[in-house]
């Protein structure tokens, strides 16, 4: 049975792989253009607004972060970018101290999962294949 499925499974596969290559290279370019504002903002004397740039650089984060979940297909890569996802939201769109505390319990929780429940031993396994 499982024969039968495995041009599908690696056709999909090479799917996954390519739709990574697409957001990676999507990141890179909305990478370059982010840095441009950036520079053309600071020489020209204007306010950054720090707050739109972290945003903009966590979102990139989560992006790469997602590719290596198409990737790697481990529960690793797929708790970064719930963590990374959390933490955009708690230092971007945090408004009122309880939503911090709620996001800042969220990222303990996260990290308590990866270091308690996982088996880091088949995670470093298959990082190496």
């Amino acid at each position: 049975m499982k024969t039968r499925f495995l041009p599908i499974i690696q056709f999909v596969n090479i799917l996954e792989v390519l739709l990574a290559v697409i957001i990676i290279l999507a990141v890179m370019l909305c990478g370059v253009g982010l840095l441009w504002n950036f520079l053309t903002d600071y020489t020209a004397g204007e306010v950054i607004d720090i707050q739109s740039f972290l945003s903009k650089v966590l979102l990139l984060v989560i992006g790469l972060e997602l590719a290596l979940v198409l990737i790697k297909h481990t529960l690793d890569s797929v708790l970064h970018v719930v963590i990374f996802a959390v933490a955009r939201k708690v230092l971007i769109f945090a408004e009122s101290s309880w939503e911090v505390a709620i996001g800042v319990a969220s990222l303990a929780a996260l990290f308590a999962v990866r270091k308690y429940l996982f088996d880091h031993e088949n995670i470093t396994t298959h990082r190496e294949e």
